[in-house]
Protein backbone atom coordinates (compact mmCIF):
# COMPACT_ATOMS: atom_id res chain seq x y z
CA UNK A 1 0.00 0.00 0.00
CA UNK A 2 0.96 3.31 -0.81
CA UNK A 3 -0.02 6.71 1.10
CA UNK A 4 -1.30 9.26 -0.87
CA UNK A 5 -3.22 12.11 -0.14
CA UNK A 6 -6.71 11.93 -1.20
CA UNK A 7 -6.38 15.61 -2.45
CA UNK A 8 -3.85 14.97 -4.85
CA UNK A 9 -5.86 11.45 -6.06
CA UNK A 10 -9.00 13.43 -6.31
CA UNK A 11 -6.66 15.80 -9.17
CA UNK A 12 -5.18 12.67 -10.89
CA UNK A 13 -9.23 11.22 -11.09
CA UNK A 14 -10.35 14.77 -12.70
CA UNK A 15 -7.39 14.30 -14.89
CA UNK A 16 -7.99 10.65 -16.29
CA UNK A 17 -11.45 11.15 -16.23
CA UNK A 18 -11.21 14.23 -18.35
CA UNK A 19 -8.76 11.95 -21.36
CA UNK A 20 -9.80 10.32 -24.18
CA UNK A 21 -8.54 6.66 -23.77
CA UNK A 22 -11.66 4.31 -22.29
CA UNK A 23 -8.69 2.58 -20.25
CA UNK A 24 -7.68 5.64 -18.26
CA UNK A 25 -11.80 6.58 -17.69
CA UNK A 26 -11.94 2.89 -16.32
CA UNK A 27 -9.34 3.80 -13.88
CA UNK A 28 -10.36 6.78 -13.07
CA UNK A 29 -13.36 5.05 -11.34
CA UNK A 30 -11.20 2.35 -9.77
CA UNK A 31 -8.98 5.53 -8.06
CA UNK A 32 -12.63 7.62 -7.46
CA UNK A 33 -13.52 5.58 -3.97
CA UNK A 34 -9.53 6.93 -2.43
CA UNK A 35 -10.50 10.79 -2.97
CA UNK A 36 -13.06 10.67 -0.49
CA UNK A 37 -11.48 11.68 2.60
CA UNK A 38 -10.22 15.28 1.36
CA UNK A 39 -7.17 16.32 4.01
CA UNK A 40 -6.28 13.13 4.83
CA UNK A 41 -3.46 10.40 3.49
CA UNK A 42 -5.17 7.33 2.21
CA UNK A 43 -3.55 3.54 1.74
CA UNK A 44 -4.03 3.00 -2.13
CA UNK A 45 -2.52 -0.72 -3.58
CA UNK A 46 0.45 -0.23 -5.52
CA UNK A 47 -0.13 -2.18 -7.91
CA UNK A 48 -3.38 1.02 -8.92
CA UNK A 49 -0.51 3.54 -8.57
CA UNK A 50 1.57 1.53 -11.36
CA UNK A 51 -1.48 1.24 -12.97
CA UNK A 52 -2.47 4.96 -12.64
CA UNK A 53 1.42 6.05 -13.49
CA UNK A 54 1.06 4.09 -17.04
CA UNK A 55 -2.46 5.69 -17.68
CA UNK A 56 -0.84 9.18 -17.08
CA UNK A 57 2.29 8.50 -19.66
CA UNK A 58 -0.32 7.02 -21.96
CA UNK A 59 -2.11 10.49 -21.77
CA UNK A 60 0.87 12.84 -21.86
CA UNK A 61 1.59 10.91 -25.53
CA UNK A 62 -1.67 11.64 -26.75
CA UNK A 63 -2.38 15.33 -25.20
CA UNK A 64 -2.62 18.00 -27.46
CA UNK A 65 -2.04 21.60 -25.27
CA UNK A 66 1.27 21.66 -23.33
CA UNK A 67 -0.08 22.99 -19.77
CA UNK A 68 -1.74 19.38 -19.90
CA UNK A 69 0.65 17.32 -20.57
CA UNK A 70 2.98 19.36 -18.32
CA UNK A 71 0.03 18.69 -15.18
CA UNK A 72 0.07 15.07 -16.45
CA UNK A 73 3.82 14.28 -16.15
CA UNK A 74 3.81 16.19 -12.78
CA UNK A 75 1.41 13.81 -11.43
CA UNK A 76 2.91 10.79 -12.93
CA UNK A 77 6.20 11.28 -11.28
CA UNK A 78 4.45 12.31 -7.74
CA UNK A 79 3.01 9.04 -7.90
CA UNK A 80 6.19 7.57 -8.70
CA UNK A 81 8.14 9.89 -6.03
CA UNK A 82 5.47 8.27 -3.62
CA UNK A 83 5.37 4.63 -4.43
CA UNK A 84 9.30 4.28 -4.69
CA UNK A 85 10.39 3.29 -1.01
CA UNK A 86 11.89 6.02 1.03
CA UNK A 87 16.00 5.90 1.70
Amino acid sequence: MVQIPADWLARVFLSLRRSASDDAKALAAELQPFTEKPGQRVPVPGTTVLRTELALRGEIEIADEEGRRARLSEEAEYLIKARLPRQ
